[in-house]
């Protein structure tokens, strides 16, 4: 179990500093599935081993034997074949992230000497051209800063609603705020949402109408594209000034 806990332990860190790739509510489920591939587990000691509440764990648990990946017997969840696959997908992943942290901070080294090389490859000579470079890169510098503005005023209200909501909560505001930096829209839809976290949708919806009730959000069903969760006038507003 010892490596299984200390790669399950790396995927919840990652999570909890935000550096998931899919999500933290998806990292959680490969934390959690990596850890039943040792040995069958109650919920409650999933939950002490990663720091979650055990109603916390069965939201995913339960979602995920809906689909095939777990089973519950005697009080133990453990893995069907199809999870087994699953979670040693995700130890092969996470066992190469190593390399794959090296290869990444190479190819940033090399950035700057490749854009040198490059841009002095394609540097116009006459001043039609210049103009023409110059307009390309002027308009990607706008698009980067206004997503850089966006990426600060999620940040600040995250950082000012961190101590008021729950864990469940925080994460899907993050999810919600993660798709307005993204996008640059307010609102996503529900099966969105479940999607993109593989969460169970009565949670779901139990922990968006909490998040609706202090103000945070407004759900909303559209007649043909399904029900839609964006950020309330009061949100809207707060991202301006942060």
């Amino acid at each position: 179990m010892d490596d299984s806990w200390r790669i399950a332990e790396r995927i919840i860190a990652r999570a909890r500093r935000g550096q998931a790739r899919g999500g933290p509510r998806s990292r959680l489920v490969d934390a959690i599935m990596v850890l039943l591939l040792s040995r069958p587990m109650r919920s409650s000691e999933i939950g002490e081993l990663l720091g979650l509440e055990s109603k916390y764990v069965s939201s995913y648990l339960s979602y995920w034997r809906a689909r095939g990946y777990v089973e519950y017997e005697s009080g133990l969840w453990q893995l069907t074949p199809l999870g087994e696959d699953y979670a040693r997908e995700v130890i092969s992943r996470e066992t190469s992230s190593e390399y794959d942290k090296f290869v990444s901070l190479a190819r940033r080294i090399a950035e700057p000497v490749n854009r040198t090389r490059n841009d002095k490859r394609r540097a116009p000579r006459r001043g039609k051209e210049s103009g023409s470079l110059s307009f390309t890169v002027s308009n990607k510098g706008v698009g980067d800063k206004k997503r850089q503005e966006r990426e600060e005023a999620a940040a600040c209200v995250l950082s000012a609603l961190r101590n008021l909501l729950s864990e469940e909560e925080l994460d899907l505001m993050r999810l919600i705020l993660d798709h307005y930096v993204e996008w640059g829209s307010t609102y996503t839809y529900v099966d969105q949402m479940a999607e993109s976290i593989k969460a169970d949708l009565t949670w779901l919806m139990k922990v968006l109408r909490g998040l609706q009730s202090k103000g945070l959000i407004y759900i909303y069903t559209d007649p043909r594209l399904g029900v839609r969760v964006g950020l309330s006038r009061r949100v809207k507003e707060e991202l301006k000034p942060c």
